[in-house]
């Protein structure tokens, strides 16, 4: 009967062994491993500037099968703390330990923690953790605020940011270097501070940036700042959006017989009499190159010293204008007879009612003012006073051209010296430089061109140079023009717009931030 019962209790013995081997319910059985850390929480204390502190925690195994540790990593926390021990995997017996170092260097001011992770191949804590705790007596910085949101700004109004690099720490704090990076869209003003700045606890500096977009997009620039707390660095960000004050078009059509008035400037000095019997023979050719775009023109000449004319005022109408003309570019002259931007700019101002050459000068036609000369200009003030102050009396840029017949820049030619100062004018105002060496007939059929085509055309309101959009006759014109931002005009330089085709010009505007 005994032995009937073995076979019974060896299968009886044989189940309950297996299943301690392996737990249940959770619970660990014999052979588990199980890890335990201690303590759970390391404190470092209080550190100061340049201090640091090395601590240590346990690893036990606490089960009766061999902890596998896989790996152990600083997670969660700041900066500062750092495991010393090389050995981050290894396997420990049942009972064994090992101690694990970790330092702390404060990074910041007050209190900073971090959490070290222990992976194992413990069933039911695969990861355990230990608290890492210390404090900081150093200085530290902040950038308030940060980031800085500039909002919504308009192209063409510069918004302020003040910014503040506060010490926010325990000891004194140096700032060394302070910059920006973030594009022409961005820029920092350092001059109310010099460089390098103490600040003791609690004490602060104010810097500036400036935010001004060009276009309607947003923005981003970054504020990095050099000190001597720990991290040696900090970056604050910085963002806004710009925003156009309104959207335009602009429309002109190039209409047949565009009015001009014409002012001939002429150097009265001996070296000319040539120059001057060669500009009034081929006048004829200069009217008749003309007639070919408009008869709706007038011509002046002013030699004197006042500007007034000595030819009257020429036009498509006036009995035997060539002789007249051919004449008048002989006479006159004065102490200002090579100082052609003196006497032409004087002859403009001179065209208000009562004046000596009112009547010339019309609000619709294109001023186009000639000047002839073997002589660099010499005028008492700067070439550019007297375009000036043409443009303010005429009111309108894209209505006044300057061109010249002098000798070639920069070099002269075999029979005159340089034009210099006719050469910028002209170049300010999109007029033709010509060569007083060259031929006469080819000069003046050129001076006729540049007399009736319209290449400058000023927009209603400030553009945004980036976003213009120029069509012609309902085409897109992507090259051949360029944007003169002084004078807030679209100038064609190749395939000008001619008699009849319509010019439409789209742009966004930047704001009055008057």
């Amino acid at each position: 009967m005994n032995r009937s019962y073995l076979p019974l209790l060896a299968m009886i013995a044989v189940g309950c062994t297996d299943y301690e081997l392996h737990g249940a319910n959770g619970s660990y059985g014999p052979l588990d491993p199980q890890i335990k850390v201690s303590p759970e929480t390391v404190y470092f204390g209080s550190l100061g500037r340049d201090e640091m502190a090395i601590e240590t925690f346990t690893v036990e195994n606490i089960g009766g099968g061999d902890l596998d540790v896989e790996y152990m990593s600083i997670q969660n926390g700041v900066e500062g703390f750092t495991i010393l021990t090389s050995e981050t995997s290894f396997m420990l017996a049942p009972s064994a330990t090992k101690e694990i170092e970790v330092q702390f260097t404060p990074y910041g001011a007050d209190e900073q923690w971090a959490e070290v992770i222990v992976a194992s191949n413990d069933e039911y804590t695969p990861q355990a953790s230990v608290e890492l705790v210390g404090e900081g007596v150093v200085p530290d910085l902040q950038i308030d605020p940060d980031p800085y949101d500039f909002g919504t700004t308009y192209v063409g109004c510069p918004g302020e940011g003040l910014i503040d690099l506060v010490n926010v720490g325990y000891d004194t704090l140096t700032i060394d270097g302070v910059s920006l990076a973030g594009g022409a869209t961005f820029d920092l003003d350092t001059s109310g501070i010099s460089l390098p700045v103490t600040l003791e606890p609690g004490e602060f500096e104010t810097v500036s940036v400036y935010f001004e977009p060009g276009d309607d997009q947003t923005h981003e620039s970054s504020l990095t700042v050099i000190h001597d707390a720990p991290g040696g660095q900090d970056i604050g960000e910085q963002y806004g959006t710009g925003a156009y004050a309104g959207e335009f078009s602009d429309l002109w059509e190039i209409s047949g017989d565009p009015p001009v008035d014409l002012m001939f400037f002429v150097d009265q000095s001996g070296s000319m009499d040539d120059d001057q019997a060669s500009l009034g023979n081929n006048f004829n050719t200069f009217i008749s190159q003309l007639s070919s775009y408009t008869s709706d023109w007038q011509v002046s000449v002013v030699n004197d010293d006042n500007g007034c004319n000595n030819s009257g005022v020429l036009t498509a109408s006036t009995n035997n204008y060539q002789n007249t003309f051919a004449n008048a570019v002989k006479q006159g002259g004065g102490w200002y007879t090579e100082a052609g931007l003196y006497v032409t700019a004087a002859g403009v101002e001179n065209t208000d009612p009562g004046e000596c050459n009112y009547g010339f000068m019309r609000e619709d036609a294109l001023l186009h003012i000639v000047m002839v000369s073997d002589e660099p200009e010499q005028s008492p003030a700067s070439w550019s006073s007297y375009v000036n102050a043409v443009i303010a009396k005429k009111g309108s840029s894209s209505n006044v051209r300057f061109s010249a017949i002098a000798g070639d820049y920069p070099g002269g030619c075999s029979t005159a010296d340089a034009g210099t100062g006719y050469y910028e004018a002209v170049s300010a105002t999109g007029g033709v430089f010509l060569s007083i060496c060259s031929n006469w007939s080819n000069n003046m059929e050129a001076l006729a061109d540049a007399s009736v085509q319209l290449t400058d055309f000023e927009l209603s309101h400030t553009a945004v140079e980036d976003s213009i959009v120029v069509y012609v006759d309902g085409s897109q014109r992507s090259n051949g023009w360029s944007f003169d931002e002084p004078n807030n005009a679209v100038v064609f330089s190749s395939n000008i717009p001619e008699e009849g085709e319509t010019v439409q010009i789209d742009y966004a505007a930047a704001a009055n931030c008057d």
